[in-house]
């Protein structure tokens, strides 16, 4: 007998993969920081900040110069 017999049958088997599959990383996740999302997290800091000392008075100028009706 196939397993594959019916397109219904071959959609359920993939779903039950990718929920076990999920399930299972899920399961090895201990809600710690990584290193990898230290290094993410300094590196959007330091691009604020650049971006802030670099283009901070003209942006500030910019938004003072701008008018709302």
């Amino acid at each position: 007998m196939c397993l594959f017999t019916t397109r219904g049958s071959l959609i359920a088997r993939i779903v039950g993969v990718l929920r076990r599959a999920v399930l299972r990383g899920m399961s090895y996740d201990d809600g710690s920081v990584t290193p990898e999302m230290v290094i993410w997290t300094a590196f959007g800091a330091a691009l604020a900040l650049a971006v802030t000392s670099l283009w901070g008075p003209q942006i500030l100028a910019a938004a003072r110069e701008t008018l709302f009706k």
